[in-house]
């Protein structure tokens, strides 16, 4: 098992609120909080017509909060049946790596287009959330199809046990009040925000 792995799996959310009541607050007017809202109403919009040229303006949509422009675009699949795998929330990894080939190869923009067609389920992952996790970071991302496995099915796991019902709405309600996230949001995107917002504190070892 690698670190990252090994680390995902004993995340607690006594984790996510230390790291949440630790943030600083921003300002309203922050990107991370004006544009969330706006792209996650556009692609739901979208989602109505599945099919490939959607998924080829979600990807780049999806790349406005990444570095590098999509090179290429390789759609192999089924549109309606990435569909019923996006609703159902697939983590297969061939499934995922399928994904990645309209990504730039990257798991990392994989997790955007997927986050913005099913909140719910699917959070992003990028070299923050990991350095978050792992204290340190990585910058090249894109082959960890494994971790974000485990990364997704840790974060289910917290929001979908009832019992954490009460200390996720702390978080959230901690996020909210510093602009970290609106108050219509998925809990799955909660936790990944605040693992994302928290990067800048921790110290690389």
């Amino acid at each position: 098992m690698n670190k990252f792995i090994a680390k995902v799996e004993v995340l607690s959310l006594d984790f996510f609120i230390n790291l949440a009541y630790g943030l600083e607050e921003l300002s309203p007017n922050n990107q991370l909080l004006t544009t969330y809202g706006p792209m996650l109403e556009f692609a739901q919009r979208a989602i109505s017509k599945f099919d490939k040229t959607m998924l080829v303006g979600l990807a780049h949509m999806a790349y406005g909060w990444m570095p590098t422009m999509i090179q290429n675009i390789a759609l192999e699949g089924n549109p309606s049946e990435w569909k019923k795998q996006i609703t159902k929330g697939c983590v297969d990894g061939s499934f995922l790596s399928e994904v990645t080939r309209l990504t730039n190869d990257s798991i990392v923009g994989a997790s955007k287009l997927l986050h913005f067609v099913n909140p719910e389920l699917y959070p992003i992952y990028d070299s923050r959330v990991y350095k978050t996790i792992l204290g340190k970071p990585k910058h090249n991302l894109s082959k960890d199809i494994n971790n974000y496995i485990s990364y997704t099915n840790k974060l289910r796991s917290l929001v979908m046990d009832r019992k954490n019902i009460t200390k996720i709405s702390r978080i959230k309600k901690e996020l909210v009040r510093k602009n970290f996230i609106p108050a219509k949001c998925s809990k799955i995107r909660v936790l990944e925000v605040c693992l994302y917002a928290s990067a800048d504190s921790i110290s690389s070892k």
